[in-house]
């Protein structure tokens, strides 16, 4: 008896979902930038997210712009986003003798003519967390510093 009653509430369940459909309220779109890293051997998958509306307002690329140790390796795997985006890898920050992490500083900038709106940027590939997030202006930039895991310094 208790089986029959479980089925005839997911019946209605189902019914009542397809009946009572009604559309999306939409709220803000987001224009993502989204590129991938390789430093020492581990992903960094970066992404910055701003309200789409603001996306005209952006003269150029979004530079993604990752200083690594010294004796680090990095490249860029893939640079997709809803506006042109660019890298600049620069080993400027000392070396570094950890085991298993790497610093890292990443400064993301666009001109925006003056324009100011909030940019947010989550990092996913630290050694912290699995993801760290960090907010932003598009007029100032985001700098976020952070360790990531790393198969080893050279």
């Amino acid at each position: 008896m208790i089986r029959v009653r479980m089925a005839l509430v997911a019946l209605a369940f189902l019914v009542s979902s397809f009946a009572m459909q009604q559309d999306a309220m939409a709220g803000v779109q987001w224009c993502e930038e989204d590129p991938v890293f390789l430093v020492n051997g581990s992903i960094v998958d970066i992404t910055t997210t701003f309200d789409a509306k603001y996306a005209s307002k952006v003269k150029g690329t979004v530079n993604f712009d990752l200083q690594i140790p010294s004796n680090a390796v990095a490249v860029a795997l893939s640079l997709p986003g809803d506006v042109p985006v660019s890298a600049t890898i620069r080993r400027t920050l000392p070396a570094s003798w950890g085991l298993l992490t790497v610093p890292v500083v990443l400064t993301v900038t666009m001109d925006t003519s003056g324009t100011s709106f909030a940019t947010y940027t989550k990092v996913t590939g630290t050694a912290a967390n699995l993801l760290t997030s960090f907010s932003g202006d598009a007029k100032d930039g985001t700098k976020a510093k952070f360790y990531m895991y790393g198969v080893g310094l050279l």
